[in-house]
């Protein structure tokens, strides 16, 4: 019986970079969609926020990306030493397969983030009181 050898390290790197990718996507998602409380960027004041919903004007995308990047190394290392172990990464099918998934993944982010920002309504914040067009 021949033994399987296992994974190279490129492909246990691509899985794994695989699982960050799909980490980072899915923490970012899931924290917009739930309006999990995360570090808000208060630009006028110039100070950070945790809250949900910010009183004034406020950027969630600082928060929401340091969220994403925590999810996404722990997934990433979770996996490059799991698949360590997995030894159907050392056929070449098993790889293109994860390019495969890989490539599905980009896709959905590409389609759900351009439909999410090419279908919101801007709310733009009244003129001043002050304000006198000329």
């Amino acid at each position: 019986m021949s033994e399987t050898k296992p994974p190279s390290p490129s492909a246990r790197l691509f899985l794994a970079f695989l699982a960050a990718r799909l980490a980072y996507g899915l923490a970012f998602l899931v924290s917009a969609a739930r309006k999990s409380p995360v570090p808000w960027y208060l630009p006028l004041e110039r100070r950070f926020v945790f809250a949900s919903r910010p009183a004034g004007l406020g950027m969630d995308w600082y928060g929401r990306t340091a969220l994403g990047l925590v999810f996404a190394i722990v997934a990433g290392v979770l996996v490059y030493g799991i698949a360590a172990r997995a030894r159907f990464l050392s056929r070449p099918s098993a790889v293109m397969a994860v390019a495969r998934a890989g490539g599905l993944v980009l896709l959905v982010d590409f389609v759900y983030f351009g439909w999410a920002l090419m279908t919101q309504t801007p709310n733009p914040w009244p003129l001043p009181s002050w304000y006198c067009p000329r």
